[in-house]
């Protein structure tokens, strides 16, 4: 069902988009609720999620409950995810956000593509060049991406750079580069544009984003998708940063005793330069 709301999002209504988002997020909640109760959730009348369910190719609601309780069965782990909390709800703010927090966690995960991640994280250590690649929200994650990064490998790039247009910058990535792409919501227009320029030059792109349906994800090489929904009006991005940081520390690893020789010599630059405190109780040097 997921794949068949992917196809069909960029021409959806207006009427119809929210109850495809919350499927996208939830679609375990097919199986939870009629189809009454659904769009009443998604904030949809009753006859637009009919012309959902058709468009995507079912003959009715009970045609994709069906579909979905088969792919539970088979251990898809996305078809398990579903809007019922796993505590009870609390009127204490900071309680239903630690809640939302680790559902997020727990959702990002049990998601995962496992063969993209692993495939992504070899060609990220191996790649001649890693361009990161973020606007607005998203800028600031790859910004700390290239961060932990550039500790255990050289030629990690931030894009944009202050005041230049981006595809001025992007021209400048190689075939033997990876690009790795965030794009979180609200995603600005010109991604989809640098994603397509990198895609047609037959570059390996890396595309980081939520569940929300976005045609840019038919453009990267790997995508792995993080849950995001927040309590308020912001999002959640406990998730993201979570895999953000997995994967650094995977490009690590797999650097072996290059990457520790970096680190190493990055730390005496450091400790030369003496712009860091020293923590007590922990090592200065790297052993």
């Amino acid at each position: 069902m997921i794949e068949k709301i992917r196809e069909h999002y960029e021409n959806l209504p207006s009427s119809e988009r929210p109850l495809a988002d919350l499927l996208l997020e939830f679609p375990g909640d097919v199986t939870l609720y009629a189809a009454g109760e659904l769009a009443a959730r998604a904030g949809v009348s009753n006859a637009a999620a009919t012309r959902l369910f058709k468009r995507l190719g079912y003959a009715d609601y009970r045609a994709a409950r069906a579909e979905v309780r088969a792919a539970q069965a088979s251990g898809q782990p996305i078809y398990l995810n579903n809007s019922i909390p796993n505590a009870p709800a609390s009127n204490d703010a900071l309680e239903r956000q630690l809640e939302q927090d680790i559902a997020n966690l727990r959702a990002t995960y049990s998601a995962l593509d496992k063969d993209a991640l692993a495939e992504a994280i070899s060609a990220i250590g191996t790649a001649e060049k890693v361009w990161c690649i973020g606007l607005r929200n998203s800028y600031f994650f790859a910004s700390y991406l290239r961060r932990q990064l550039m500790q255990t490998r050289a030629e990690v790039h931030l894009l944009p750079q202050p005041g230049q247009i981006l595809m001025e910058e992007v021209a400048a990535i190689g075939a033997k580069d990876v690009a790795v792409v965030i794009g979180l919501r609200r995603r600005a227009e010109i991604t989809a544009l640098a994603m397509d320029y990198l895609s047609k030059a037959g570059m390996p792109i890396l595309y980081v984003t939520d569940h929300q349906a976005d045609r840019t994800a038919r453009l990267a090489t790997w995508v792995l998708r993080c849950r995001t929904r927040g309590v308020s009006l912001f999002d959640s991005y406990v998730g993201v940063i979570s895999l953000l940081n997995h994967v650094s520390t995977e490009v690590v690893a797999a650097a072996g005793n290059q990457g520790r020789r970096r680190m190493a010599m990055i730390e005496a630059a450091n400790e030369q330069g003496g712009e860091l405190e020293i923590e007590l109780g922990r090592p200065e040097k790297l052993p």
